[in-house]
């Protein structure tokens, strides 16, 4: 038997990256009787646009009609972008057999015309606080999953969602399960890389998969009370941005490829609470300071909240975040990281996400075919 599922969910990591490991599991699979073929709908301006054709799926893009957030000339024309990337949806999925939808951009058009052409949605909201898009589409789909329990709460269409957690690359899941002598080695190899001293704890900082130039500044700012205290900082800035010079126990970088092995190797984090970043963090076991952006409709904000919940963080609002803050509280977080991290990781029901929202997949294809 023969199946077509199309992933959909586009323009930030959080809704590109818990697909793609979906896709991958589905792909996995195809050693059965049943052969599965993934696709993906996006934009042709997110971040799928690059990651989607790297892991050799196929990808699609359709107009983005994004909900306006106040009333001016550009909402009065949202009806009828909506109107056309319904339309392009229309074409596109009446030749596939089940949509998964991670929101997004894409999502609402492709959950609207799934509704019309009776194909079978599934539904992963990757927030604690579940955006318009998947809201739209969850009350219609067959089947609504959450990566935070506390999601929820959020509304009655989300009440009977399975939690699954969030769907993550393997890189991640392996660092999680890593011996603490493999992450000793680790974290000596990559000290001489980046000649950092072994023997000092590590702060790795980041401000997204674009950089934060507010967040680049504070900590920029803060380097000789990193240093004054014996600290090694790994500071990712983002591509965008301009590469800080690097000095003793400071490593700058533009990019990062290996994610998951400066996870492993961290004694603190510092970071926006995105979607990926608070369920990486959860599946790791490490212990942030979480810096949430204020856009959308609070999400990132749920997201930490869920993590202080669980003595894995701390919230410091976007607007304090400055140099003199993080000077005046870092000795205090990474004494407090460094206590969080001896209770060791509970969060291991994370990695199997991509699993359990395959098997749902699954299950419903089969379904559809009978």
């Amino acid at each position: 038997m023969k199946y077509r599922v199309l992933l959909v969910g586009g323009g930030t990591a959080g809704h590109v990256e818990p697909a793609l490991a979906v896709g991958k599991w589905l792909r996995e699979q195809n050693n059965s009787p049943a052969v599965i073929e993934c696709e993906f709908l996006g934009t042709s301006s997110g971040l799928e646009r690059e990651l989607v054709p790297n892991a050799d799926f196929k990808l699609h893009t359709i107009a983005k009609a994004p909900l306006p957030r106040k009333l001016n000339a550009t909402a009065l024309l949202w009806p009828i972008k909506l109107l056309l990337s319904v339309f392009q949806s229309l074409l596109l999925i009446r030749r596939f057999d089940l949509i998964i939808g991670f929101g997004g951009y894409v999502s609402a058009p492709a959950y609207i015309a799934g509704w019309i052409l009776r194909v079978p949605i599934v539904i992963h909201e990757a927030n604690a606080k579940p955006g318009w898009a998947n809201n739209l589409g969850a009350r219609f789909s067959k089947k609504n999953t959450v990566a935070f329990a506390s999601a929820q709460s959020t509304g009655r269409n989300w009440r009977d969602a399975e939690v699954v957690g969030m769907p993550m690359r393997a890189e991640i899941r392996a660092v999680a399960l890593m011996p603490q002598g493999e992450v000793a080695l680790l974290k000596s190899k990559i000290c001489t890389q980046l000649n950092l001293d072994a023997q000092a704890p590590i702060v790795f900082a980041f401000g997204g998969s674009l950089g934060s130039r507010a967040m680049n500044t504070a900590i920029t700012g803060s380097i000789n009370e990193f240093t004054k205290l014996g600290m090694n900082l790994i500071h990712v800035v983002g591509k965008a941005n301009l590469l800080p010079k690097a000095t003793k126990g400071y490593a700058p970088l533009a990019y990062v490829s290996n994610m998951a092995e400066l996870y492993a190797i961290s004694d603190l984090v510092i970071a926006r609470s995105g979607a990926v970043t608070c369920a990486e963090l959860m599946a790791t076991g490490k212990f942030a300071l979480l810096v949430p952006l204020p856009i959308g409709n609070g999400e990132q904000v749920a997201n930490a909240v869920t993590l202080v919940q669980s003595e894995q963080a701390e919230i410091c609002e976007n607007t304090k975040f400055n140099s003199d803050w993080l000077g005046s509280n870092i000795s205090r977080l990474l004494t407090v990281a460094k206590s969080r991290s001896a209770k060791g990781n509970t969060f291991t029901n994370q990695l199997d996400a991509q699993a359990q929202l395959g098997e749902i997949a699954l299950s419903l294809l089969v379904g559809s075919k009978k």
